[in-house]
This record gives structure tokens, C-alpha cells and sequence, in this order.
């Protein structure tokens, strides 16, 4: 079986499904990432080379190679592999999180597989799957992206059967950090960028503030106070970003000032340091404003920490989304078109404003038992088990895939 993997960054359930068909005799393996050589410099690359073969996406010499390897179904978790590289597809998520896809990128989304393998998503068809986590995304793929039934694969979070048997340990990756992540306790802080801010306000809402910087003054303000708690209690903020891109500019600028005037601030970037398998390892509390990121870390059974914008539960709610993956543009959406999942049902404690964040934080460092059992109801209601099998589930179905003949919607049946 030939498969190909086809990455936004090598990383969390891509690099779970890499790893687990990377060991598989039977598996002729073809890895196609962004930024190759940033994934050779991390510890994952360090501690667990692939004897696959793993190629840029960027350079100009990939395609023929992908398009001559011939694989018999291609693996994608957001990009959708060019016409000519699969007759199959088996679709992954970036995460089990909160935030629905927009009506718009669902259309490409349809228009992009339909493009690949000949035939609408929608339409019931062996040669589409996609990844289920359990059933909370299950019903929503069938229900709000029109999957059918049958093409709602079963296969629970491939990362957690990597976060139970990582290939290193947070001794072997401290020299990594140039914060001490073995002296002292780490808080780890994910932005995601969809809110445009970190304390997101209502569509409707007029009274933003910036600073001199053009840096939100809220999000300055929370920042400062974490960094100045963090310091207080001895320990280190990990600032853990997804590509520097997707940020403005100024915020961008903010966080890596911060990181070089205190010695126990690290700012990481996905697109330069894309193994953050090692910032969930390392880290002993999280605060996030609802990044998928959560979710893998509530399988480490410490404190998580919620940011709820502030719309949470109202009318409208403003989102930040890119273009053609180059222009940043502020949208208003309806609530109930912006969550898969109800933003209120977390894994833990849920804050609102700065002052409860920090709060959230100090008392998280000091009880590291804090919301462990949040986290655990959540993974029950939202996961399928947490068996170590996530792999070879994933593998099961992708053989069952290339056991049937690939259909044309021109063949009669």
C-alpha cells in the first residue's frame, strides 16, 4: 500500500499517523511537508527519524515526484493534495476544538476534493474518509458539513497514542528552551489566531483600545501581568504561536521584545519550531483562548486554562481569517455558525478577563490537581477510547480504502 501524507506542518495527529505507518512493513510511505528542514532541526527529527521518504512542499522538484510515486490514497489535515496525487483521500483535522469551519471554506473545501478525486464529498463514495474524533464531531461532519455516514471514519485522536509513549522526555529536550523548563515550572500560553485578539470582543463592540506599539492595549495589559506573575512564583511563560504570518505585525514584534528582555520568556513560532509535542511535554499549566491545543494537553492530566471571548454568548462574534494564506481580513459570523462545540463545554476552568487569567494561572501553579477531572469528563464525552490503537485504527481504514477499486463518477453501477 502506497500512501502519501500530505502535511500543513508535520505535527500532532499527521505526526502520530506518520510515526505509526513509518513501522508498518507493509506500507510504502511518501511525506510531503512545508518547511522540511525546519522539521530535521527539531527533537522530534532527533529522537524519531522517519525512514520514509520526506519531501518540501515548496520546492519545485516535489510534484513530479508525488505524481510518480503513485499512491494508492492520499492523507491531507487541511490542504488538499493537487489533481494527480491519489485517486483516494483520507481527510484529518488540525484538532478536536471548539471552532466550526466558515461556510466559505467548506465550499472550497468541497470544490478542492472534488477537484482531486472526481467526486463531492457529499455524495457517499469509497474513495473518501474522513477522521473522526468521536462522536461530538461525528454528528457535526454528517450534520453541518453534509458527509454521509459512511465516509465518518472512527479514529479517535491519532496524537494521544504518541503523548502516552513520547520519543523523548522533557529532561531530553530541556536544551532546546532558553527558558529552564527542569528548575522551574512552565506556564504555557497558546494564541490561536482566529479571534484577532486574545480577550475577543463582540462584532459590535466600538471601544478597542491600542497601544503606542498598535498592539491591543488589552492584550498588552494581560501579557505584562502574566509575565509579572510568572516571574513572582519563579517560574516561565512559553508563548507557543501557529505561524508568524497569521499575526499582525506589531503583535508579532510585542511578544518577541518580551521574550528577549526576560530570560525565563520564550515566544516559539509553528513555522520555525513545528514539534510542539515538546511545549506540551515541557509544560506543567496552559492558558489558551480556545486552540485546539487544549485538548491534546488535557491527555497529560494537568491544569488547562480557558479564555472565553467575550461574545461567547452573543449575537455575533468578530473572527480574523486569511486569504489565499497571505491577507489577514476581520469577519462578523452569527454564534451559531462559529462553534462545533458549545465554547462553555471545557476541560477545565473557564476566565473571561485579564484579572481571572492571572488568578487562574497563580492558583494553577500552586495545584497542579486543579480542573485534572474537567479535563478527564471531557475526553469521555468527546474522544473515542484512549487505547494506543488511535494508529491502527487509522491504518485499518485506509487499507479497507485501497482493498476497493477507486470509482469514477463516470463508471455505471
Amino acid at each position: 500500500m502506497r500512501i502519501l501524507l500530505w502535511a500543513t506542518h508535520l505535527q500532532t495527529d499527521m505526526l502520530a499517523l506518520a510515526c505509526h505507518l513509518d513501522r508498518c512493513a507493509d506500507v510504502d510511505l511518501m511525506i510531503v511537508v512545508p518547511g522540511k528542514e525546519s522539521f530535521a532541526r527539531t527533537a522530534f527529527a532527533r529522537f524519531r527519524p522517519f525512514r520514509a521518504r520526506l519531501l518540501d512542499r515548496n520546492d519545485a522538484a516535489t510534484l513530479p515526484l508525488v505524481r510518480g510515486f503513485g499512491a494508492d490514497v492520499a492523507v491531507a489535515d487541511n490542504h488538499v493534495p493537487p489533481k494527480g496525487s491519489a485517486p483516494r483521500l483520507f481527510y484529518m483535522w488540525h484538532g478536536m476544538g471548539w471552532k466550526a469551519r466558515s461556510r466559505v471554506d467548506l465550499q472550497i473545501f468541497y470544490r478542492q476534493v472534488r477537484h482531486m478525486i472526481g467526486q463531492d464529498p457529499r455524495l457517499p463514495t469509497p474513495n473518501f474518509l474522513a477522521q473522526c474524533y468521536g462522536p461530538t464531531d461525528r454528528d457535526w461532519r454528517i450534520a453541518r458539513w453534509k458527509l454521509p455516514a459512511a465516509s465518518c471514519a472512527g479514529v479517535g485522536m491519532l496524537f494521544s497514542d504518541l503523548l502516552a509513549a513520547p520519543p523523548y522526555s522533557k529532561s531530553d529536550v530541556a536544551r532546546d528552551y532558553k527558558i529552564d523548563v527542569l528548575g522551574r515550572k512552565t506556564v504555557l500560553l497558546s494564541i490561536t489566531w482566529h479571534q484577532g485578539e486574545i480577550f475577543a470582543a463582540c462584532a459590535a463592540a466600538n471601544n478597542r483600545r491600542f497601544d503606542r506599539a498598535g498592539v491591543a492595549a488589552a492584550d498588552a495589559h494581560f501579557i505584562h501581568s502574566l509575565v509579572e506573575s510568572v516571574e513572582a512564583r519563579g517560574a516561565n511563560l512559553l508563548i507557543c504561536l501557529h505561524d508568524r504570518h497569521r499575526y499582525d505585525p506589531a503583535f508579532v514584534r510585542f511578544v518577541e521584545a518580551l521574550a528577549d528582555r526576560h530570560p525565563f520568556v520564550e515566544a516559539r513560532f509553528k513555522s520555525s519550531h513545528p514539534d510542539n509535542l515538546s511545549d506540551l511535554l515541557v509544560a506543567d499549566v496552559m492558558l489558551s483562548n480556545l486552540s485546539s491545543f487544549l485538548a491534546y494537553f488535557y491527555l497529560l492530566g494537568r491544569p488547562a486554562i480557558h479564555i472565553l471571548p467575550a461574545s461567547a454568548n452573543g449575537q455575533s462574534i468578530r473572527r480574523t481569517v486569511m486569504l489565499f494564506s497571505r491577507w489577514r481580513v476581520k469577519r462578523r459570523i452569527k454564534a451559531e455558525d462559529a462553534w462545533m462545540l458549545d465554547p462553555t463545554d471545557t476541560g477545565g476552568p473557564r476566565v473571561f478577563d485579564s484579572e481571572q487569567a492571572r488568578a487562574a494561572v497563580e492558583r494553577a501553579l500552586d495545584d497542579p490537581a486543579w480542573g485534572v477531572a474537567e479535563a478527564s469528563g471531557w475526553l469521555g464525552r468527546h474522544l473515542l477510547a484512549r487505547d494506543g490503537q488511535a494508529g491502527t485504527r487509522a491504518e485499518m481504514y485506509l487499507k479497507q480504502m485501497c482493498a476497493l477499486r477507486p470509482w469514477r463518477a463516470t463508471n455505471r453501477q
